[in-house]
């Protein structure tokens, strides 16, 4: 549980205080409210923190990692180690400005399926074999609110934005 926990205050806390720091002219804006919102989502939520939870599968404390899960040692650990890896670094490409616009709606899909593919998983443990392990139970709601949350905020920050800026980066003018 106080891996959850701290997933969800880092991305809370993180968006509200740099929401209030803020410098871009656009700041006071929803847009921008939700732009942040996302970004803490994607880039610390399920960047940073899934490079976390990747590396604890593949890492020195896989074992502990699945103990905690209910699970045993598997080479099953190791892919979802490095499919959380995956879904991590795509997360994390969304801070750069550059990329944000082709690679959000990539990173969010890749993270509902990702996760929404573990909300069932740790729900079947759950209720179908009785494994009543923290990690297990603990990983639900974030398994199904984060790709939640992401897909709402992506939606309401794709339609306050003008649509070119999404649809491709600006071309250099052509020499004759």
């Amino acid at each position: 549980m106080p891996f959850f926990a701290a997933i969800w205050f880092t991305v809370v806390v993180g968006w509200l205080i740099h929401a209030a720091v803020d410098k871009h002219p656009d700041r006071k804006t929803k847009h921008r409210a939700v732009e942040l919102a996302l970004l803490w989502i994607m880039v610390v939520g399920a960047g940073i923190w899934g490079l976390v939870g990747g590396l604890s599968h593949i890492g020195p404390t896989s074992g502990q990692t699945a103990e905690q899960i209910g699970y045993t040692q598997s080479m099953f650990q190791w892919e979802v180690g490095w499919g959380d890896i995956a879904v991590a670094v795509l997360a994390i490409g969304c801070a750069w400005r550059r990329l944000r616009g082709t690679w959000l709606t990539a990173a969010v899909t890749a993270l509902a399926i990702s996760f929404w593919g573990d909300a069932w998983g740790h729900f079947n443990q759950w209720v179908f074999h009785d494994n009543h392990a923290p990690a297990n139970v603990w990983a639900l709601p974030s398994d199904i609110l984060m790709p939640l949350f992401a897909i709402i905020l992506l939606v309401m920050y794709r339609r306050g934005a003008p649509a070119q800026s999404f649809e491709r980066l600006p071309t250099p003018a052509r020499r004759p």
